[in-house]
């Protein structure tokens, strides 16, 4: 396993800089040419790479799998974890139980699925799937658990982050900026990507975890889609995670090839099985081992 497990600052670094750039780029192509018809498809191709920063890059860094020094993970959250009001440490907190205690009630997915009204008996799913995070139920979930999350240890830090931020655009009088090229996306496509990755994941599984090997999907969010032998291997990181799946795993997991399929997956697991969220076959918890810097167990 050792050779799986060597993290990579340079990569890390890359991959930090591409996302943050394409957002740049992004932005400025609407400022040079303002029309609705670029900044619609713009906001959603923002909030893709807002995904891929705030929720892969960030899930790496919680693992401390996204630099080979583990205090780098911590202080460099600016770059992936502030801008989205959260920490490291708050969203290791409670992923670390999501992998301890997959599918059980410990587990915060279970009562976001809750939340989320995945277990109404009479649920339209389609509705649920494809119009409602769209609609703005994504945004209203995830930015109310986080307003009511008390500002701590940690919270301090996405405070002034934040302070500072908007002190810039103030000072600048580039708010309207901000709020179209940052805010619209994030609370409206990033959000409806982060609800559509939490419902695949898991949800209405065989075996416990799926994974989406949708390339396009992989290379814009890191190989976040590789979910099963993340689960199995929470300490490979995430450009190792294709060929550890292909090596290790092969076929492995609950497999789909996008949204639809996902869809379609679960609508067929809930008719055959509906009492059977998680699946049968669930990988079960999987404790996650230290690390040297090296990544040698």
């Amino acid at each position: 396993m050792k050779e799986y497990l060597v993290r990579d600052n340079r990569k890390a670094a890359l991959a930090i800089a591409r996302d943050w750039a394409a957002i740049f780029l992004i932005a400025w192509a609407n400022i040079e040419y303002n029309t609705l018809y670029l900044y619609i498809p713009s906001v959603w191709l923002i909030g893709g790479f807002q995904f891929a920063i705030g929720e892969s890059l960030l899930h790496e860094a919680v693992h401390h799998n996204l630099f080979r020094q583990k205090k780098l993970n911590y202080r460099l959250e600016f770059l992936y974890a502030l801008p989205f009001f959260r920490t490291v440490r708050q969203f290791r907190n409670e992923h670390i139980v999501h992998h301890n205690s997959l599918g059980r009630k410990e587990d915060q997915l279970v009562e976001d699925y809750q939340q989320l009204g995945l277990y109404k008996n009479n649920i339209n799913f389609f509705y649920t799937w494809f119009i409602k995070p769209v609609l703005g139920f994504a945004a209203y979930y995830y930015v109310r658990t986080i307003s009511l999350r008390p500002f701590g240890k940690e919270g301090w830090k996405i405070l002034v982050f934040w302070i500072a931020v908007l002190a810039v655009f103030l000072a600048t009088g580039k708010m309207l900026w901000l709020l179209k090229f940052w805010i619209i996306p994030l609370w409206w496509s990033c959000y409806s990507y982060l609800y559509w990755s939490e419902i695949s994941d898991h949800f209405y599984t065989r075996t416990g975890t799926r994974s989406n090997l949708n390339v396009l999907t992989n290379l814009v969010t890191h190989n976040n889609g590789y979910h099963y032998v993340h689960h199995k291997y929470p300490t490979i990181p995430w450009f190792r995670l294709k060929r550890a799946y292909h090596d290790l795993l092969p076929a492995a997991g609950d497999i789909s090839k996008g949204l639809i399929d996902t869809y379609r997956q679960i609508v067929h697991n809930k008719a055959m099985h509906p009492n059977d969220i998680f699946g049968n076959q669930s990988p079960g918890p999987q404790k996650e081992k230290q690390y040297d810097h090296s990544g040698s167990i």
